[in-house]
Protein backbone atom coordinates (compact mmCIF):
# COMPACT_ATOMS: atom_id res chain seq x y z
CA UNK A 1 0.00 0.00 0.00
CA UNK A 2 1.46 3.16 -0.83
CA UNK A 3 1.90 6.38 1.27
CA UNK A 4 -1.17 8.50 -0.58
CA UNK A 5 -3.60 4.86 -0.51
CA UNK A 6 -2.86 5.03 3.77
CA UNK A 7 -3.71 8.83 3.58
CA UNK A 8 -6.76 8.32 1.63
CA UNK A 9 -8.21 5.45 4.20
CA UNK A 10 -6.74 7.23 7.06
CA UNK A 11 -8.54 10.06 5.96
CA UNK A 12 -12.06 8.40 4.96
CA UNK A 13 -11.76 6.86 8.57
CA UNK A 14 -11.46 10.27 10.38
CA UNK A 15 -14.42 11.57 9.02
CA UNK A 16 -16.50 8.54 10.33
CA UNK A 17 -14.48 8.32 13.63
CA UNK A 18 -15.91 8.88 16.94
CA UNK A 19 -14.77 11.44 19.66
CA UNK A 20 -12.54 9.12 21.49
CA UNK A 21 -10.87 7.62 18.82
CA UNK A 22 -10.47 11.31 17.46
CA UNK A 23 -8.72 12.69 21.21
CA UNK A 24 -6.69 9.55 21.10
CA UNK A 25 -5.24 10.14 17.28
CA UNK A 26 -4.77 14.15 18.49
CA UNK A 27 -3.10 13.06 21.38
CA UNK A 28 -0.07 10.70 19.02
CA UNK A 29 -0.22 13.69 17.11
CA UNK A 30 0.51 15.74 19.83
CA UNK A 31 3.31 13.51 20.95
CA UNK A 32 4.76 13.33 17.81
CA UNK A 33 5.40 17.02 17.83
CA UNK A 34 6.74 17.32 21.23
CA UNK A 35 10.17 15.86 21.89
CA UNK A 36 9.67 13.27 24.65
CA UNK A 37 13.35 13.50 26.88
CA UNK A 38 12.03 11.08 30.03
CA UNK A 39 8.87 9.83 31.67
CA UNK A 40 7.49 10.41 34.83
CA UNK A 41 7.38 7.62 37.51
CA UNK A 42 3.87 7.22 36.52
CA UNK A 43 5.27 6.40 32.87
CA UNK A 44 3.80 9.41 30.89
CA UNK A 45 6.40 10.78 28.51
CA UNK A 46 7.41 14.27 29.40
CA UNK A 47 9.24 16.60 27.26
CA UNK A 48 11.69 19.55 27.83
CA UNK A 49 8.93 22.36 28.32
CA UNK A 50 6.94 19.62 31.25
CA UNK A 51 10.47 18.82 32.74
CA UNK A 52 11.58 22.48 33.20
CA UNK A 53 8.44 23.41 34.76
CA UNK A 54 8.67 20.72 37.44
CA UNK A 55 12.51 21.82 38.17
CA UNK A 56 11.45 24.65 38.48
CA UNK A 57 8.40 24.32 41.09
CA UNK A 58 11.06 21.35 43.19
CA UNK A 59 13.59 24.46 43.19
CA UNK A 60 10.66 26.66 44.69
CA UNK A 61 9.53 24.16 47.37
CA UNK A 62 13.52 23.19 48.22
CA UNK A 63 13.92 27.06 48.53
CA UNK A 64 10.72 27.66 51.01
CA UNK A 65 12.12 25.04 52.76
CA UNK A 66 9.69 22.30 51.98
CA UNK A 67 11.74 18.98 51.93
CA UNK A 68 13.32 16.43 53.96
CA UNK A 69 16.85 16.03 54.70
CA UNK A 70 18.75 12.70 53.74
CA UNK A 71 18.80 11.57 57.80
CA UNK A 72 15.52 12.22 58.78
CA UNK A 73 14.32 9.82 55.54
CA UNK A 74 16.65 7.45 56.32
CA UNK A 75 14.98 7.21 60.38
CA UNK A 76 11.59 7.82 58.87
CA UNK A 77 12.31 4.85 56.30
CA UNK A 78 13.39 2.45 59.24
CA UNK A 79 9.53 3.09 60.98
CA UNK A 80 8.28 1.42 57.79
Amino acid sequence: MTSSQIKKEIHQYIDQADERFLKMVYRIMQYDKEEIIGYTSQGQPIDSAALKKRVKAASKRVKQGHYIAQEDLEKEVQNW
